[in-house]
């Protein structure tokens, strides 16, 4: 499955100025996006809140479709992006969870945004919702195979449900996070510590079957 980017249904601006003109027509895109959801969204609105030329849109974008996985995907790349830069230096799969869920959290408290536009893909396409967990999971899935070849991550357990597992569970600590007023980089470390301590020593206590 490609990724939706490079269906070429958009196209990059060359100068200067178009630069600023595409990236305000996706700031406005994703608040309207985030506002209203896909379906209740217009082209005519996003034009109209840009303050641009009907031209000017579909010199960059196809249609409203392509626009909105143009903002997906793009949030895709950031989360990935945030994901390394916040890993760089980790030695460990421990470490790398760690500081992976302690940027993403921080991620999700800086564009909160990203929630709402990510889960209404569901409703936009089911195609691109597939397609954005099921990259995230494939590559969790290299990343944690070579875990297992080092040693570090247990070989009895399906590499892909974990994979689902450890995106669920970051997803929905995420919405911990956003349901604050307020978030300091002392509540991200203490968050973060209690997702390991589960991850690490399990949520029960004993053993049963």
């Amino acid at each position: 499955m490609g990724d939706t980017m490079d269906q070429m249904n958009y196209r990059l601006p060359k100068r200067r100025d178009g630069q600023k003109t595409f990236e305000h027509i996706i700031d406005t895109a994703k608040k309207l996006f985030s506002k209203n959801g896909y379906q209740a969204t217009s082209i005519n609105e996003i034009i109209e809140k840009s303050g641009i030329a009907t031209g000017t849109f579909y010199l960059y974008f196809d249609d409203k479709f392509a626009l909105y996985s143009y903002v997906l995907t793009k949030y895709r790349h950031s989360i990935r992006k945030a994901i390394s830069e916040g890993i760089q230096g980790a030695q460990t799969r421990y470490e790398k969870e760690r500081l992976g869920i302690r940027a993403f959290l921080k991620f999700a408290w800086k564009d909160p945004l990203a929630y709402r536009i990510i889960w209404e893909s569901m409703f936009a396409d089911k195609e691109l919702f597939r397609e954005y967990y099921m990259t995230f999971s494939r590559d969790y899935v290299r990343q944690l195979s070579s875990a297992v070849n080092h040693g570090e991550v247990r070989d009895d357990v399906d590499l892909e449900t974990l994979s689902y597992v450890l995106m669920g569970i970051s997803n929905f600590v995420g919405l911990q996070v956003l349901f604050r007023d307020t978030l300091t980089d002392q509540d991200l470390d203490q968050i973060t510590h209690n997702v390991m301590k589960i991850l690490q020593d399990g949520m029960f206590v004993g053993s049963s079957k």
